[in-house]
């Protein structure tokens, strides 16, 4: 089990800072109807706050694991 508290802890740090090339990103413009550089902003908030949101709930279920 400790295996997979490691790839979940290191996939909420990769969530931290979106990239443009992503094709989440470019499919989160289309949803939205947004310009790029809003989506950049908007994509960024909401992809950094799972990271950080994330992380503690991983580490919380470690402790109990």
């Amino acid at each position: 089990m400790p295996t997979v508290l490691i790839a979940l802890a290191a996939g909420s740090g990769a969530l931290f800072i979106p990239h443009v090339s992503s094709n989440f990103f470019w499919m989160f413009q289309s949803m939205l109807g947004l310009s790029t550089r809003g989506t950049f902003k908007t994509h960024s908030v909401a992809m950094s706050l799972s990271s950080v949101i994330s992380l503690p709930l991983i580490l919380l279920l470690g402790v109990f694991v």
